[in-house]
Parts: C-alpha cells; sequence; structure tokens
C-alpha cells in the first residue's frame, strides 16, 4: 500500500488533532459560560444597582415633597410628589423585571410599603388642617415607617447586588484559572505526543534523504552516473526516480551543449543537428529556421569586432524573446557560429516567430550604425577582392522548412534545403523570410504505396 508523506504524518497527528479538538471545544464551552456570567452581570446586576440607588434618592425626594407640602400647602409641590411617585414605579417595575426571587426575596415587599406610604400620605392630606391631632399623627407615623421600610430594603438591594457581582466576578476568576490549568495539561500531552511522532516521521525519512544529498552532491561536481536507490513508496521515492532522470537529463544536455558560443551562450552546431534529428527520428512535425546577416562582414570591417559582436549577441537575444512571446514551450535555439543561427519551433508558429524577428531586428539595427552613416543608409567598405563599394544597413534572411510540408528524412536533407533557400534569400535586399513550398523527397515506403 503506497502511503504518502502527507498522509504519514496526517495519520501519525490524529491524536493531536483529538487533543487539539478537546482543548477547543473545552474552552469555547468556558468561555461561553465565562459570556454567559458577564452578560448576566451587565445586563442585570448592574442595572438593578443602578436602579435601586435611583429609587433611593427618587424616594428621599419625594418624602421631601411631601413634607415641604404639609408646610406650604402648594399645589405645585404635591404636582411634584406624585411625579417623583411615577418615577418610582417606573423603576421599580425595571428591577421587578430583572430580579430573581432567590436573589432577593423582599422585592415585593417594596411595592406594598411603597403603596402603604402613599395611602398614609393620603391620610395625612385629610387631616392636615388638624396637624396635632391623633389621626394626623398616627398616619405620619405610619408614613415614615413605610418610608423607613422602604429605605431599608432598597439598601438590602444595592447591597446584594453588590454581592451578587462580586460573586460572579469570583466565579469567572476562578473558570479561568481552572480552564487555564486544564488546557495547559493538555498542551503539554499534545505537545509531547507530536515531538515523538515528529521524530517517528524524521527517523523514517532521514536515510533517503541523506541519500539523495550525497547523490547531489556528487552529481554537482559532474558525476551524472551517480545513480541514487531509494525503494521508499512515497514522495521520496518519487523524488529519487525524478533525481535520477534529472541525472541522465544533465549528462545528455553535458554532451548538448559542449559546442555552445562563447559569445551568445547559446547551443552550437551539434546541439542544434540532435535536436533536429530528434524531432525527425520521433516523427514529431517540427519548422526547422536558419538565419544569417547580410552585409554583416563590411559591418565588422567597418566598425571593428567589439561592435560586430554587439550586433551578433543583440541578434541572439532577438531571436530568443520572439521566440518566447510567438514559439512554443519546447522551442530550441541555437548558434551555430557567426552570424548563423538556428530555431526549431513547431509549424503553426514558425512564421509569427520569424517576422516578429525581422521586425524587430530591422528597427533595432539602425541604432549600431554612426549618425553620418545611418543618414546616407550605407557604408563605405571593400569587398572580398578588395574593391571599395557600397553596403546597405544589415538586413535578416531566414530560410524555413515546414515538416508538414517539406518531407525530410535525416539531418543531411535539411542542410541541403536550407542550403538552397539561404542563397535565393541572399538575393533579395531587404529582410525576409523563404520557406520551402517544393514539398521534399518522400520516405521509400511512401514512394512505394504511392
Amino acid at each position: 500500500m503506497r502511503l504518502t508523506i502527507g498522509t504519514k504524518i496526517i495519520l501519525g497527528y490524529i491524536p493531536v488533532f483529538i487533543v487539539i479538538i478537546i482543548i477547543t471545544l473545552f474552552t469555547l464551552l468556558r468561555l461561553n459560560e465565562v459570556n454567559r456570567i458577564n452578560n448576566e452581570i451587565i445586563s442585570r446586576d448592574l442595572v438593578i444597582n443602578k436602579a435601586a440607588e435611583g429609587l433611593i434618592d427618587i424616594l428621599i425626594a419625594q418624602e421631601s415633597y411631601g413634607q415641604r407640602y404639609m408646610i406650604l400647602k402648594s399645589k405645585d409641590i404635591l404636582s411634584l410628589y406624585w411625579k417623583r411617585d411615577q418615577e418610582f414605579l417606573s423603576s421599580f417595575e425595571q428591577i421587578q423585571g430583572l430580579s430573581k426571587e432567590d436573589q432577593f426575596k423582599a422585592i415585593d415587599s417594596i411595592k406594598l410599603f411603597h403603596d402603604e406610604y402613599n395611602l398614609y400620605f393620603e391620610s395625612c392630606l385629610k387631616e392636615y388642617d388638624s396637624t396635632e391631632t391623633a389621626l394626623f399623627e398616627h398616619a405620619d407615623r405610619q408614613r415614615k415607617n413605610a418610608f423607613n421600610k422602604q429605605t431599608v430594603l432598597l439598601n438590602n438591594l444595592v447591597v446584594q447586588s453588590k454581592k451578587n457581582q462580586m460573586d460572579k466576578t469570583r466565579g469567572v476568576g476562578e473558570i479561568g484559572k481552572a480552564t487555564f490549568r486544564t488546557v495547559t495539561i493538555v498542551s503539554i500531552i499534545g505537545i509531547v505526543l507530536a515531538l515523538a511522532i515528529a521524530m517517528i516521521i524524521i527517523t523514517a525519512i532521514r536515510q533517503a534523504i541523506q541519500t539523495l544529498k550525497v547523490a547531489a552532491g556528487i552529481v554537482s561536481i559532474g558525476n551524472f552516473d551517480y545513480l541514487p536507490s531509494v525503494k521508499n513508496k512515497d514522495e521520496l521515492g518519487d523524488l529519487s526516480r525524478s533525481f535520477n532522470e534529472m541525472a541522465t537529463r544533465l549528462a545528455q544536455l553535458e554532451k548538448q551543449y559542449m559546442d555552445s558560443s562563447p559569445l551568445t551562450r547559446l547551443p552550437g552546431g551539434v546541439a542544434v543537428e540532435n535536436a533536429v534529428k530528434d524531432k525527425i527520428d520521433n516523427q514529431e512535425p517540427f519548422a526547422f529556421c536558419m538565419m544569417d546577416l547580410d552585409n554583416f562582414k563590411p559591418f565588422n570591417d567597418r566598425y571593428g569586432y567589439s561592435r560586430g559582436n554587439a550586433v551578433i549577441k543583440n541578434t541572439a537575444r532577438i531571436i530568443q524573446e520572439s521566440s518566447q512571446k510567438f514559439g512554443s514551450p519546447t522551442d530550441f535555439t541555437g548558434h551555430i557560429g557567426g552570424d548563423d543561427f538556428a530555431l526549431v519551433t513547431t509549424p503553426d508558429r514558425f512564421q509569427d516567430v520569424c517576422n516578429d524577428i525581422i521586425t524587430t531586428f530591422d528597427n533595432q539595427i539602425i541604432d549600431f550604425y554612426n549618425i553620418e552613416d545611418k543618414q546616407k543608409g550605407y557604408i563605405q567598405s571593400k569587398n572580398r577582392q578588395g574593391k571599395s563599394l557600397q553596403f546597405p544597413i544589415m538586413t535578416i534572411s531566414i530560410s524555413a522548412i515546414n515538416s508538414e510540408k517539406t518531407v525530410v528524412h535525416n539531418y543531411i536533407e535539411v542542410g541541403e534545403i536550407i542550403a538552397e533557400l539561404k542563397k535565393y534569400a541572399k538575393t533579395f535586399t531587404e529582410s525576409n523570410l523563404v520557406i520551402d513550398r517544393r514539398g521534399g523527397k518522400k520516405r521509400d515506403s511512401e514512394a512505394t504505396s504511392g
């Protein structure tokens, strides 16, 4: 059974995941409890406390208005008395709706005493013309007694609500301590399990990694024949096989690029030939394009090798960039030598690549000439026979074969066709793309069957 490293790690860490889930659920439950208690403190205990203190103030104000009325007999003061009474009842209803019997059992008594307080105040009003009568004194004593009882109960309510807040706050603290202890213990267990599992996994893969490390060191010094053997049925085994494929490919590339150009760093003629041979042997459709510069030698004679090398390097860059923009990822670019370049691409893209090379080359080549030569449009130089002639601004000629249109059996045939196309391309005075249209020679099997 194949188990990837990721699967092994996941299976090994299942106990850790369980521990994490337990910690998370436990912590969420405790946090939910803390949140419930805090909400209860904020939405009930603090409100009751504030409202109870407000009731005391209202009751004192009501008592003050009642006594002042007894003296001044002002209807406005009496109106203020009953207004405070309405405020008292409104605040009391708020407390009554929030309080619980188990927290304050005498809450209903406050209302009874307040009703009694108002009742005796009204009795005093009936007897206020004779404040010294026994009825007035009795009603006034009962009113004050009801007032004192209310005050005591309200003060007790304030004390009780504050005590509830303190008890709940201590409870939150205890929950926090207990949660911290539990989470710490479970976390330590999880860490120990994680470390133990990690050590097992590390020990299991260390040998494979060490083998690949040694192999990488050997390959890095150019020994591509060393192929490590890691038989793990996981990514390390896949990596070992990929490493072996890479080493084999590097050996091929080393041979391929041994003849690369020191100027452009592009593969040379041998690599170009091998690239074409691979396409032919594998019967893969391809387009082979040969590029060379027209009037390059006169330019080189006129400006020297340094500027000539700059033109060669710029041309290589143009070919590579055009291939990247319009070609395929498998395109192969080579520098056969001098001002000759080669490109192996796909039949459906080679014309776009070549046209972009021509356009870009024509736009940039003029920048390599001096101002006076740019203005004249030519340079004065000698030909191979030593005769002074005028040579126009450099152009680029491209000769191309499309294997879907031209049948070729080997690289020699490709070279012969390209040589003929190259001669024809040189007859033009401007940059051009010449494509073989003749179809080439059929294979022996095709000729026989035809």
